[in-house]
């Protein structure tokens, strides 16, 4: 379901070639491409260059590794194959030059040639797609919107699935290696990026779904420090619940399928040696039978790493304590979510109820990944969820119930979680993108619901031509989204008093305060707003502090 958009290429043209295309960093030489706007504005880019060796081989599930200099000059008119993806969606990202298990490689995208002497504000995009798809494509991600406010913009490949969070629970295969893959994509950025006319110095990284649950995560790494100086999360934070379950386990159930020899006594070592030797399309084929109750959920995402003997733990301690006492980048950011998260899970009336009965039937899945205190009953706590949203209702007596519950659980409720907790330490700037155009006027529509679902607000940052914004609406929604990321990477203030305010509506949109909760509603006007689920909010509060207790990881 991960944006399976395919763009023209009409706009590219591979015939600029000029010597001042040329960029020369610090493994080699790059010749870059231009090509033009709709609005007639000039751009440059240079892509499919190499961050890290190709992980094939016994660089398999292993972090990433530096790549080798060359001498020629590296062709960088094209995109890379994309790393392989482990989903069964008939909405799968599609990449315009295939997929491989060689796909570590980056983009640069610049509103100025090579050799310049300027110092833009650099975005760094991670995309979306579950851990499971996904790419830095330009048919996927055209930046030119953002590129016309006059910021650089970075995107890149990175591991996905099995291949990027296979875990032994040890040093042997410790997992993370696709967190592992972007700190390697951001470092690059970070020594490489004045090539291209970018501030080093001035980098926020962004992302949406599972890009945004990154972000999250290199706000707590250590490994990440001083990396980036503002953060974007667009449906996602650290404490989102997408936590692996039972890494080492999975590791052993699918290695036994592939060598029925295999125990769960079997070393680190074995396990590793047999996987490295499998087919890459075998592991794909293996890992999706690995799944449980929705093939679009994969069974390898991030762990919390075992740190003994780790040379390389991203993360690995508990993450909403790590962000609690501010053991974090503390950076600005901008967090929020869009009005109804969970409409993307159902496309009709049947499918919402089938998926109301399907919870009706297995209750148990409302618990949160939370530990019990001692005497608790499960069936308690998932009574009083159930309660709290569908009152004493069946979700299929309510369905709309059940979808504001999806929402919250999955999305609102950790994304405020995390900007309450960081706001103790940096300006956190929440918003909730309600604007119903194009992009979600084929939605289901859901009396009580709202009306724009997850993955909605990503088109209106990059132009995805399966799904193009068409209206007027669009595009003012377009220019003010765009104006506000841009304000944030270049001030680290989304509505600074400058020549952008009427755009804006004059709108000044504060941080956020815990004990007023405002937000900017993103809607057909921007307007700020005060207590954003405020009553839901206390509940879910309430209901770890009375059931659970500390150490969390997530919420």
């Amino acid at each position: 379901m991960w944006w399976a958009l395919v763009l023209l290429f009409g706009l590219l043209s591979q015939s600029f070639a000029a010597d001042d295309l040329i960029v020369e960093i610090q493994a080699g030489k790059v010749q870059g491409t231009s090509y033009t706007s709709p609005n007639g504005k000039e751009f440059y880019t240079w892509r499919h260059i190499p961050y890290a060796k190709p992980p094939l081989g016994d660089l398999r599930f292993q972090p990433p590794v530096r790549p080798d200099s060359w001498t020629n000059i590296l062709d960088g008119s094209k995109d890379s194959p994309a790393c392989l993806p482990v989903t069964s969606s008939d909405m799968d990202s599609v990449s315009t030059y295939g997929y491989s298990e060689d796909c570590l490689y980056i983009n640069v995208y610049s509103p100025v040639p090579a050799n310049s002497s300027a110092s833009f504000s650099v975005m760094f995009w991670i995309y979306g797609g579950g851990f499971v798809g996904g790419s830095g494509d330009f048919s996927l991600t055209d930046p030119t919107a953002l590129l016309e406010d006059n910021v650089i913009v970075v995107t890149f490949n990175y591991r996905l699935d099995i291949f990027g969070f296979l875990s032994t629970e040890d040093s042997i295969v410790p997992g993370n290696a696709a967190l592992k893959d972007q700190l390697a994509a951001l470092i690059w950025t970070k020594k490489n990026i004045a090539f291209f006319g970018g501030n080093p110095m001035d980098i926020t990284i962004f992302g949406g779904s599972a890009g945004a649950i990154s972000v999250g995560y290199h706000i707590i790494s250590p490994m990440s420090r001083n990396l980036f100086q503002g953060a974007i999360m667009q449906s996602g934070a650290a404490v989102t619940n997408c936590l692996q379950a039972n890494p080492r386990a999975n590791a052993v159930a699918v290695a036994k399928q592939i060598d029925p020899t295999i125990t769960d006594e079997s070393s680190s070592e074995t396990i590793m040696e047999v996987l490295q030797a499998t087919d890459a399309q075998l592991l794909v084929n293996v890992s999706l039978a690995t799944r449980v109750f929705d093939a679009a959920i994969s069974t390898f995402t991030p762990i919390i790493e075992v740190e003994e003997d780790n040379p390389t733990p991203f993360i690995s301690r508990p993450l909403y304590e790590e962000i609690k006492v501010g053991n974090i980048t503390k950076v600005p950011i901008i967090i929020g979510t869009n009005s109804e998260e969970g409409l993307v899970l159902v496309q009709t009336t049947d499918e919402l109820n089938d998926l109301a009965q399907y919870y009706d039937a297995n209750p148990d899945i409302l618990l949160p990944n939370m530990n019990l205190k001692d005497g608790v009953s499960k069936d308690t706590v998932v009574e009083l969820i159930k309660e709290a949203y569908a009152g004493n209702s069946s979700f299929e007596d309510d369905p709309a119930s059940l979808i504001r519950l999806v929402s919250d659980a999955s999305f609102v409720r950790p994304e405020l979680k995390h900007g309450v907790l960081q706001s103790e330490f940096s300006n956190v700037y929440f918003y909730e993108f309600s604007f119903v155009g194009t992009l979600s006027a084929d939605r289901l529509q859901i009396p009580g619901c709202g009306k724009v679902a997850h993955g909605d607000e990503v088109g209106y940052l990059f132009n995805i031509s399966a799904t193009p914004i068409e209206t007027e609406a669009d595009y003012l929604t377009r220019s003010r989204l765009v104006k506000l990321w841009t304000n944030f990477a270049k001030t680290k203030n989304p509505t600074p008093e400058d020549d952008s305010a009427e755009l804006l509506q004059n709108v000044t949109w504060e941080p956020l305060d815990k004990d007023n909760l405002q937000y900017l509603d993103i809607g057909e006007n921007l307007e700020l707003k005060y207590h954003r689920k405020a009553e839901t909010t206390a509940f879910w509060d309430s209901l770890w502090e009375e059931y659970s207790f500390h150490p969390y990881n997530t919420f």
